[in-house]
């Protein structure tokens, strides 16, 4: 089973989101940072829709934590970000186990995060924006990488 890692995202609606669509394929969530946890917001709850209650769920303060976790049980670990030594993701292998870190809407996944990481992945856009909501790219990269 896969990891989302969640790394300070602001929207508890994203959260929530991202939950139930790791449910639905199968995923565990680890939660890092201000991440908003379901144990004390609604809104979470409110939009995974009881997936909370289902998925493997972890909540960790910082997201080195969760990284170290997932190496010891054997992930790669793969930040979602654009960089200049990012892979597109049509380019990644699948089949092997995988934590997927996803950081804040605005900024981003965190520098010490990058560094942190196996590598770093990208989803190629064919229009003129150069990014998607966190739960949409969060449900894309899942997706590809689910086995």
């Amino acid at each position: 089973m896969n990891v989302v890692i969640l790394e300070n995202i602001r929207s508890a609606y994203n959260v929530g989101n991202i939950i139930r669509t790791a449910d639905s394929l199968g995923w565990q969530v680890r939660l890092t940072g201000y991440s908003p946890s379901p144990v004390y917001n609604k809104k979470v709850v409110k939009t995974s829709l009881g997936a909370e209650e289902s998925v493997g769920l972890r909540q960790f303060g910082f997201t080195q934590e969760a990284i170290d976790e997932a190496k010891q049980l054997g992930f790669a670990v793969m930040a979602a970000e654009i960089t200049e030594t990012a892979i597109s993701l049509d380019k990644c292998p699948v089949g092997v186990p995988v934590a997927l870190v996803f950081g804040n809407e605005v900024d981003g996944v965190l520098p010490d995060t990058l560094a942190a990481v196996d590598n770093v992945a990208y989803i190629p856009m064919l229009g003129i924006k150069e990014s998607l909501n966190v739960g949409q790219s969060a449900a894309i990269m899942m997706r590809h990488f689910r086995h």
